[in-house]
């Protein structure tokens, strides 16, 4: 079976879909909308391989079956807490955990939103008090005029203006000129510091359900998510994510955009796909990383848009079993350099095994595209250690470029 990925859409029932929002017998349309990009010298794939076992689906859903949520007026402070407090009776009753979740939910869904193009129905987050939110680009795209229906809870609706958006890394940031009074932004933490096992907690709009909360735990890092859904069906192209937080807890159609957090009500990650069988939440998670949300986000808020680090190469696991049987100098990952990229310009003009970027060991084309998404940008100088194939070991210095947008591969 071949593997898309789910920006989650719900239209009375649930569908599986691609960048845009779907209803029906809309599927099959709404799965091409985002286009591959063949492979070629000038911009190669940087892109590791999801298992082609599932579907690898986004997380939006579709309007019509949240066609209830009320519109107009402004919430007050109270309206506020009623929706996200447990009764002082009530905590009493609740084990630690359950303090601990109730506490993030409090704190953080207030600054959820939900997010309406027309098309499809989405989650956000406030980021500050200017009014910019973090969504994924998947739940905006396409809304006309680069306006959306933003819904705080209670009556508290507004329209937000998109501000920018990033396609290969599917965030976008929206502005809304207004906050409910007592909302507050949330705290972008650390995703270099998560490890394994750690709690995780989802808030969004599942299934268009306004600001559900889930909780599982971080079961991978480093993880990508592909760029285009096309690329396992038909042909090689696009970029994948760098960096993804798998997570077992429970994402739907309408998560897309949502918060991951930590127990100190932390943003670790925004919710983006499902790696599933079914469409639901029977699946895998991923979440983009915070620490690339912030480096994209904030050159949107600033520029309009982000440069993505570049190497100019095509990435293939090798391991030592492959190496013996394909009389390769070492296990690694293979790379081959595009005409005239960076690591072409550094004199690697033919395949070769990287054993390391800048002393950190790499064994998958993951480790390479997450390092790069977090750790570099285009300019920087990186120390790649290679096997050649005389067996011969060096490093060569690389300087990082900028990478071609996706869309201009075809």
């Amino acid at each position: 079976m071949h593997m898309r990925r789910i920006r989650a859409c719900v239209a009375g029932v649930l569908c599986a879909a691609a960048l845009a929002s779907c209803s029906g017998n809309d599927v099959n349309q709404a799965l091409n909308t985002n286009p591959s990009a063949p492979p070629s010298q000038s911009a190669p794939t940087e892109v590791a391989q999801l298992p082609a076992t599932a579907v690898m689906q986004p997380t939006q859903s579709d309007s019509t079956a949240a066609a209830t949520e009320p519109a107009g007026g402004q919430v007050q402070p109270a309206a506020l807490q009623q929706t996200t407090a447990v009764p002082q009776g009530a905590q009493q009753g609740l084990s630690q955990q359950e303090q601990t979740i109730n506490n993030v939910y409090t704190r953080v869904a207030p600054a959820v939103v939900r997010i309406e193009t027309g098309q499809g129905l989405g989650s956000g987050f406030v980021v500050d008090t200017e009014g910019h939110i973090i969504t994924n680009n998947h739940v905006v795209e396409g809304a006309q005029g680069g306006q959306v229906r933003v819904s705080f809870t209670g009556l508290f609706e507004t329209i937000g203006q998109v501000v920018g958006a990033d396609s290969d890394s599917d965030i976008a940031v929206v502005k809304v000129d207004k906050l409910p009074e007592g909302v507050q932004p949330v705290e972008l933490g650390d995703s270099s510091k998560l490890v394994v096992g750690q709690t995780t907690i989802a808030i969004g709009n599942p299934l268009a359900q306004d600001r559900t909360v889930t909780t599982g735990i971080v079961s991978a890092l480093g993880r990508t998510i592909d760029e285009q859904q096309q690329q396992q069906q038909q042909q090689q192209g696009g970029y994948s994510i760098g960096g993804a937080i798998q997570t077992d807890a429970a994402i739907n159609p309408g998560n897309s955009g949502g918060p991951l957090l930590n127990t100190s009500a932390q943003v670790i990650g925004m919710d983006t796909a499902i790696l599933s069988q079914s469409g639901t939440s029977s699946g895998i998670g991923f979440a983009i990383p915070s620490n690339l949300i912030k480096k994209v986000s904030t050159a949107i808020i600033k520029q309009g848009s982000y440069q993505h680090p570049y190497l100019g190469v095509t990435l293939q696991q090798v391991t030592t079993l492959a190496a013996q049987q394909n009389n390769l100098p070492s296990a690694g990952v293979l790379i081959r350099p595009a005409q005239g990229g960076p690591v072409a310009k550094a004199g690697i003009t033919g395949q070769a095994i990287m054993t390391a970027i800048n002393g950190q060991d790499v064994t998958s084309p993951d480790d390479v595209i997450s390092y790069l998404e977090l750790n570099t940008n285009p300019g920087d100088t990186v120390t790649l250690s290679i096997v050649e194939g005389n067996g011969q070991k060096r490093d060569v210095q690389v300087q990082v470029g900028s990478r071609p947008r996706a869309e201009s591969q075809q």
